[in-house]
């Protein structure tokens, strides 16, 4: 195991290339302490202290402190890891000793987001930015299944919110209008049967104000 290259990544830390691919992460101390040096070979019994028992026990220390500052789904956590400089099966281990506590749950991750920032966008937005955060898609749909069991008209009820809102006092549409405040509700990711039943609806309650 040849050390190739040794590149600075801050002031203190430095990433260590073996045999020409990244190895990790070490801080400027610890090269000198386990004397790794450009052009030499790292021996097994320090490679083995590195990556079995320091670079392990740091991990975990930092996936604990990730997890202090705010919640994040699995996908997140290991990707901040790896781009901390930690191996892949380090940042997996690491990640592994989290969800041992609990401190990672990605069904109650997507939960707490459908219920919070999620409940006020469309299923098919929120559905995206769980996907995008790593969320398994299978369980998302689940979840949302579960939703829509429990909240049939919650998705209307969210077009209704903002095509109300937009529209303000019942008055009759015109064609500008309606193209208008349909865009508006299709670009938010809303299905075309629920923003047509919500204007209709808005429509027939212009009628009623009307008489």
């Amino acid at each position: 195991m040849i050390v190739t290259e040794i590149r600075p990544v801050t002031k203190k830390r430095s990433q260590v290339y073996v045999e020409g691919q990244p190895a990790f992460v070490l801080y400027n101390g610890e090269l000198s302490r386990y004397h790794i040096r450009e052009g030499e070979e790292i021996p097994l019994s320090i490679w083995e202290e590195i990556t079995g028992e320091l670079l392990i026990k740091r991990s975990r220390k930092r996936a604990l402190n990730l997890l202090l500052k705010g919640d994040r789904t699995r996908s997140q956590l290991l990707q901040k890891l790896q781009t901390d400089g930690y191996p892949m099966e380090i940042a997996e281990q690491a990640v592994e000793y989290a969800e041992s506590f609990g401190y990672i749950d990605d069904r109650r991750y997507a939960e707490n987001y459908l219920n919070g920032p999620g409940a006020k966008k469309s299923r098919m937005a929120a559905r995206i930015e769980l996907t995008r955060k790593g969320i398994d898609p299978e369980l998302i749909d689940r979840l949302m299944e579960e939703q829509i069991e429990t909240e049939e008209d919650s998705e209307r009820e969210k077009v209704r919110t903002l095509a109300w809102k937009r529209l303000g006092p019942a008055h009759r549409l015109n064609e500008k209008e309606y193209r208008r405040i349909y865009s508006y509700l299709a670009r938010r990711g809303f299905t075309s049967s629920d923003i047509l039943s919500v204007l209709e609806e808005y429509q027939k309650n212009t009628l009623e104000y009307d008489e």
